[in-house]
């Protein structure tokens, strides 16, 4: 069985055709929409009245929990594994809620929360779970908020990958390992497709499916490629390339996360550019790479290598495109000064940060089967299908 969950989700119930590596060909499947949302104007939790300098984006889901309570804007996040809400709209203990006295706490790259911890029954979609950990945070600290804009998150990481984040408990497991272990779905494996935002629209939709892989969404067949941290979805990638000028060959390490705005390139070849390339400027912020206006006709485009995948992420023209629109300058807090602004920052060396600007470009899949099974945990791309 699978599910699957658009990002403005939807729900669909079917048979997944055989997508390899020994899952299994006949699965059900529970699809939930998405939301994708460039957001302008956000404000610090610690500070609502102080706009930040650049605008957030957000993939997110509705969740239904607590007191018959709809949280619009829950974060799909694969870097993180807790589940938790109230960052917006507070969460209300319902009928279905039931104390269990334990707490959560947990830190991310731009923010913290902690607050207290029901089991409670939780739908998405058409995605129910009807007894998972879910968090309601008492305070946050350090997000891009902009009620009603953020909720809190929906952490999709492997499972263990939150050891001791939850009072009371080693790990817990994720939604979709509840899924899984109420029998809702078959397979602890999810795909992600994101659509991608075009300059006549600061949203788009998308689609988490759980319990396999959406094969409409997707080109050809799921490239597998074991995690080299496990706790992580982190991998090897094989190839880099900033068209013909900087290349990479060998062994890349890569990191797929949806809550990550950016593409991160190695070090190397983005010190290279800055060194190499006159009038270009690095955002004091983000470090994301500005160029002068003269270089919009001669932008090369970037080649990552992943498992069997070559993947080309465009400067312009086309789904995952590098270079901002113009058209959402204002969406993102961006100045319209002639030059050319875009998504790519840096990582570290040899190693590429694969966040929402790849994920317009691929569909994702994510496989947490636990190490102890046939397969283990890992992660899987193919093109995405034409939008």
């Amino acid at each position: 069985m699978y599910l699957k969950l658009s990002t403005r989700l939807t729900y669909a119930v079917g048979i997944l055709h055989c997508f390899g590596g020994g899952i299994a060909s006949t699965s059900k499947l529970v699809k939930v929409p998405a939301s994708t949302i460039l957001l302008s104007q956000l404000k610090t939790a610690d500070n609502h009245s102080a706009p930040t300098l650049n605008a957030a984006l957000k993939t997110a889901v509705a969740v239904n929990a607590g007191d018959n309570q709809t949280f619009s804007y829950v974060e799909i996040d694969t870097g993180s594994a807790i589940f938790w809400v109230g960052a917006g709209q507070k969460y209300v203990p319902g009928p279905h809620t039931q104390i269990i006295n334990q707490t959560f706490s947990e830190s991310y790259g731009d923010g913290y929360a902690n607050g207290t911890v029901y089991l409670d029954r939780v739908t998405i979609g058409e995605a129910t779970v009807k007894s998972q950990l879910i968090g309601s945070a008492s305070y946050i600290s350090g997000f891009q908020v902009s009620e009603p804009n953020f909720d809190g998150f929906l952490g999709l990481g492997p499972n263990g990958s939150n050891a001791h984040e939850i009072s009371g408990y080693d790990t817990t497991p994720t939604f979709v390992q509840s899924l899984v272990s109420e029998g809702a779905i078959d397979e602890p494996v999810f795909g992600i497709y994101l659509s991608p935002l075009y300059s006549d629209s600061p949203e788009g939709d998308g689609e988490i499916t759980f319990g396999g892989v959406d094969s409409s969404r997707l080109v050809g067949d799921i490239s597998w490629i074991p995690l080299s941290d496990e706790l992580h979805w982190d991998f090897e990638g094989s190839y880099f390339g900033w068209g013909d000028e900087y290349i990479v060959n060998g062994t890349v390490y890569a990191r797929t996360d949806s809550g990550a705005p950016f593409l991160g390139i190695p070090f190397d070849p983005y010190i290279w550019l800055l060194q190499n390339t006159p009038g270009i400027s690095a955002d004091p912020n983000y470090g994301t790479l500005t160029f002068p206006a003269n270089m919009s006709d001669s932008l090369p485009p970037v080649y990552i290598g992943v498992g069997d995948l070559n993947v080309t992420v465009p400067p312009s023209n086309g789904a995952g495109r590098y270079t901002i629109p113009k058209s959402l300058y204002s969406t993102l807090n961006i100045t319209d000064d002639g030059e050319i602004h875009t998504f790519i920052s840096t990582s570290g060396p040899d190693e590429v940060d694969l966040g929402f600007l790849f994920l317009q470009i691929v569909y994702s899949a994510y496989d947490i089967h636990s190490a102890s099974e046939v397969a283990n945990n890992r992660v899987g791309f193919a093109l995405a299908a034409s939008q």
